[in-house]
């Protein structure tokens, strides 16, 4: 077996170091073409491109300016407020469609934001721009994947995403999953001749590949788009608001129909019943809410760009303000993704100039591309290759080794000592202890005689040496990991790696719980993962369809999870998370599929979108509280005067006070204020909890005077002031609420706002159709404002009670229910 040593040298395991130890490892090319393969030149490339067969990029997930513009605009709601501003315009009350001119403006002003958010979100999305290898004028250049041509050859390594449909000329053990095609996860060996689809991608191996087809030529053009749409939404706000809408659109025209004949009934005037009708459908209608949640999602998703994060599907910005557990890979998150190699150790007196000369000969010879291979590869550099290659098995995320099988030489395997030996033989295990136990990466290589002709290792091999390798902990990981675990997100390490190394990692990175480790290699099928997940902080060992039942039990037992991911073993737990975290220098596959991608590759910038995410939600939940108050008022308003027969006691123009300066301008500045409190309780919940009481004091003050104006013969217009003044008090009352806490610009805001709602009764009261507060009046309006903060509070206080009791009770039944599952 040792044959292959030219001379052997005794030693007693030393240490071998030498002065490219412990040096930060560059990232270094190592292709070689193949004489027979031949890329295209320059002139035919540009031939190409002006013939329209290059790669087109197909439609990305932003809307585009003219999508913004049309969804915001050709809405239903902006329709039945069009038609009621033609109504009363035709009817002989032109001022009363003022609120048209405001739902125009406001539209324009949201619109114009979104757009502005979406182009900046454009300008910072070419930075993850996926970029190929290809093979032009003889030499290998980086293209982007929407420059590559018909004919073009490309280089296809491990972690590359296919951008386009090829046939293979030249394959090195290229295996390539195609999961995100077929929906099977199993990897699929390529050789000369066969096809490999766009959207499939590599996991083992080195290939050229000759592109077949272009833009949407390809099998799947739109696969990266379909693969994150496809995704069921977990978003409660967008939910919530839907079914809103679908309400609201069910009601509106059979209440508005049934209103319209009793308000003529009442007033035997068609112009005043056209007028009430309006102003009670127009209040219904909450048409900034819709606007304002898509506005809030543009400018969240545009804020986090500019903080080097892209966000790919917007809604996920919720599901991370919801987020409770948060799944990481040890590299690229918790290190830095840098590697050091530390030292070598002969084993069994083996010389450690012949262990460089083999493993020098092997690097040349395998066609890996990642981290540890570029590590090793600088280590143990080679001049020229002179051992011929009979087999070669390349690194899988599976395998988790390599291996080269020489001419009388024998065969060498190199990776992780667990999955070489099915029981590490104890001696070994002894030896590779402490540099576990410090966090270090042990690799170790064998020798044995027989052929590597499959991915089964023959029982008979020898250790000839153990690398150590050393991962570097990212300075702020320390802090970051440390503010999740204020904010209640629970961490879990899932790694490729040995257990006892990650958990030492994770323990020096600060996460919580690091030593409640688990090795997966020895977990069987029939393995609890649903109590697992709950018991267990680090996972070592595990395979890419282990993460992802991991992701599946936290789902089971309640959780929002949030995976964090670099590599093409990712790829299926990114996939199955609530929302997915990529970093931009991990592979295109991950990149493809996920819903984030930290374009700094610093997860330490995953507070700021946890950040983000919360602010757009709490931020859309109070302005929601406030759109919902008049909608709820209306509704009951509208149901109750079918009954009442008498006149509704708001015109639209006298609505406009109302609905532009205790919901219209404050929603707008409160939609994007810095709010990073955590996200509590339910969003239909929480905004009932302030609506419903504003809405019922609303409906109390109007009844009363309705009351008041019949028992003192009072005219509708004087009922109306009224109404007009309790109901913008009341307003102001959610608005306080709903800002809530107050700082100095909050407290400003109100007063401007109260003050110009005052100035409309006192100086525009003709305009609007207000008569004076200076009058006898005063007896009945003051005693219901002063009323209305108790009613207000009292009704609130009932709410919260009731509200709290229904969401113990929730959790009580969901609690009960994880307690079954585990």
């Amino acid at each position: 077996m040792k044959n292959w040593f030219r001379k052997k040298r005794q030693i007693d395991d030393v240490p071998f170091n030498t002065s490219h130890e412990k040096a930060p490892i560059k990232s270094t090319d190592t292709i070689r073409i193949p004489a027979n393969i031949k890329g295209l030149s320059e002139q035919e490339v540009q031939q190409l491109y002006n013939e329209g067969k290059y790669n087109k990029e197909v439609e990305d997930l932003s809307r585009t300016t003219k999508q913004i513009i049309l969804d915001n605009s050709l809405t239903l709601f902006n329709f039945i407020n069009l038609f009621l501003a033609v109504s009363v315009f035709l009817v002989g009350y032109p001022k009363n469609a003022l609120f048209f001119w405001i739902i125009i403006i406001n539209t324009a002003i949201g619109v114009i934001q979104e757009i502005h958010a979406k182009r900046t979100i454009d300008k910072l999305s070419i930075v993850n721009k996926t970029e190929v290898t290809v093979l032009r004028n003889d030499h290998l250049v980086k293209i982007f994947h929407d420059e590559i041509v018909l004919g073009d050859v490309l280089v296809l390594t491990l972690g590359n995403q296919v951008p386009s449909d090829a046939v293979v000329i030249q394959s090195d053990s290229l295996e390539v999953d195609e999961s995100l095609l077929t929906g099977e996860s199993d990897k699929i060996t390529k050789e000369i001749g066969d096809k490999v689809m766009s959207g499939s991608f590599i996991t083992s191996g080195l290939g050229f590949v000759k592109i077949t087809a272009v833009g949407e030529d390809n099998f799947v053009s739109k696969l990266s788009k379909e693969a994150k749409t496809e995704k069921k939404s977990t978003s409660e706000l967008m939910n919530s608001l839907n079914l809103l809408i679908k309400g609201l659109t069910f009601a509106i025209i059979p209440i508005g129909l049934l209103l319209f004949w009793t308000q003529y009934q009442s007033t035997h005037s068609f112009p005043k019943t056209v007028l009430g009708v309006s102003g009670a459908l127009i209040s219904m209608i909450p048409e900034g809410l819709m606007l304002l949640t898509s506005v809030a999602f543009a400018v969240g998703a545009a804020n986090l760009a500019r903080k080097q994060t892209l966000i790919q599907r917007l809604s996920c910005i919720e599901t991370l303000a919801r987020v409770d557990t948060i799944c990481l890979d040890k590299t690229g998150t918790i290190t830095d993704g840098s590697l050091t190699f530390k030292e070598l150790i002969p084993q069994a007196g083996f010389p450690a100039s012949e262990i460089e000369r083999a493993m020098g000969e092997m690097m040349a010879a395998l066609s890996d591309q990642n981290a540890t291979a570029k590590v090793l590869r600088e280590r143990f550099p080679l001049q020229q290759a002179a051992w011929k290659v009979k087999e070669s098995i390349p690194f899988s995320s599976e395998r988790k080794w390599s291996g080269i099988t020489f001419e009388e030489k024998g065969s060498f395997v190199m990776g992780a000592p667990e999955f070489i030996y099915k029981d590490v033989p104890e001696p070994l295990k002894e030896k590779l202890a402490p540099y576990n136990e410090q966090g270090d990466r042990v690799l170790i290589l064998v020798h044995f005689s027989d052929e590597l002709t499959t991915a089964q290792l023959p029982n008979e091999k020898e250790t000839v040496a153990i690398f150590i390798i050393a991962d570097t902990i990212r300075e702020n990981a320390i802090d970051t990991f440390s503010y999740f675990a204020k904010q209640d997100v629970t961490l879990k390490v899932i790694s490729g790696d040995n257990p006892i190394t990650v958990a030492q990692i994770a323990k020096q990175a600060g996460i919580s719980g690091a030593e409640n480790f688990v090795d997966m290699s020895s977990i069987s099928e029939h393995t609890d993962f649903n109590e697992l997940v709950e018991q267990t902080t680090v996972f070592g060992r595990v395979t890419p369809y282990q993460k992802r039942e991991l992701i599946k039990a936290l789902k089971q037992n309640g959780h929002t999870t949030c995976m964090t991911g670099d590599g093409v073993n990712d790829i299926l737990s990114l996939r199955e998370a609530d929302v997915s975290v990529a970093m931009a220098s991990g592979s295109d596959a991950a990149r493809a599929v996920a819903d984030v991608v930290l374009l700094n590759s610093d997860f330490s910038s995953m507070i700021q979108v946890l950040n983000e995410g919360r602010r757009v939600i709490n931020n859309i939940e109070r302005v929601a509280s406030m759109y919902m108050v008049k909608t709820i008022y209306s509704a009951i308003l509208a149901v109750t005067f079918i009954f009442l027969f008498l006149p509704y006691p708001f015109a639209p123009l006298q609505l406009t006070p109302i609905n532009t300066l205790t919901v219209g301008i404050p929603s707008f500045i409160l939609a994007l204020e810095p709010n990073y409190q955590r996200i509590k309780g339910h969003f239909l919940t929480n905004i009932l909890r302030i609506s419903v009481p504003g809405a019922l004091t609303v409906v109390f003050n109007i009844l009363v005077l309705q009351l008041a104006g019949i028992w003192f013969d009072l005219s509708h217009q004087e009922v109306s002031t009224m109404c007009v003044l309790l109901t913008g008090c009341v307003g102001f009352q959610v608005l306080l609420k709903a800002a809530r806490p107050l700082d100095l610009k909050k407290q400003i805001m109100v007063g401007l706002l109260l003050s110009a709602f005052l100035v409309c009764f006192v100086f525009f009261g003709d305009f609007f159709m207000l008569t004076s507060l200076f009058t006898r009046n005063v007896l009945f309006y003051l005693p219901l404002i002063l009323g209305s903060r108790s009613i207000f509070n009292y009704i609130s206080l009932f709410m919260s009670r009731a509200v709290h009791e229904i969401e113990k009770r929730k959790e009580h039944r969901m609690e009960k229910q994880k307690k079954r599952v585990i």
